[in-house]
């Protein structure tokens, strides 16, 4: 009776550690995966800012590609003017 006390004593100590063993891979493996989702996110907000940046840049050529036109139109028609 005393061996059979002893070990189960010996499983829940085994299936304690087990336990402990897995919550440990859980939190580390939850540290890893926050490290990857911050990462992510401020490659999200760098890939924002550069499209933002793009679009402005974009804008403000076709703003002035525009200028360009109107006046190269007006200057071709001046003749005729």
């Amino acid at each position: 009776m005393f061996t059979a006390f002893v070990q189960s004593q010996q499983i829940q100590a085994h299936f304690r550690k087990s336990i402990e063993d897995a919550q440990a891979r859980a939190r580390a493996f939850s540290a890893e995966l926050q490290k990857t989702e911050e990462r992510a996110a401020e490659q999200s907000s760098a890939a924002i800012d550069e499209w933002a940046r793009l679009s402005r840049e974009t804008l403000k050529y076709t703003t002035d590609l525009n200028a360009e036109w109107r006046k190269a139109a007006l200057e071709a028609t001046k003749p005729w003017f």
